[in-house]
């Protein structure tokens, strides 16, 4: 009998997030993009976001000297940690391609 071992695969960036938060302030926080195999991208912030609300993540790389570019994600509240930050889901925002055959 033959036994595979599934392991679940999670990586961890720092990175800085920006946008606006419930109240529509703005606001710029680093925290970790936890990035699982199996379930998707996951993020925990101190403050609350609106259910579907656009944010931007950055990759912290210290060991690069050019600033990474922000990539648009579509935040989801699912919950709060132990230590009280929100936890988010994320979807990354993919361009709109009707939009692009239309302008050609």
């Amino acid at each position: 009998m033959l036994l595979t071992e599934q392991r679940l695969i999670c990586n961890s960036y720092p990175v800085e997030v920006s946008g606006w938060d419930i109240s529509h302030m703005f606001f710029v926080e680093k925290s970790e993009l936890e990035w699982k195999e199996e379930s998707g991208k996951y993020l925990t912030l101190s403050r609350s976001l609106s259910p579907g609300s656009m944010i931007f993540l950055r990759l912290l790389q210290p060991t690069s000297p050019e600033r990474p570019l922000s990539v648009a994600y579509r935040a989801q509240p699912i919950g709060v940690t132990l230590n009280g930050q929100q936890k988010f889901r994320l979807q990354q925002v993919q361009p709109n391609c009707d939009l692009i055959d239309k302008e050609k």
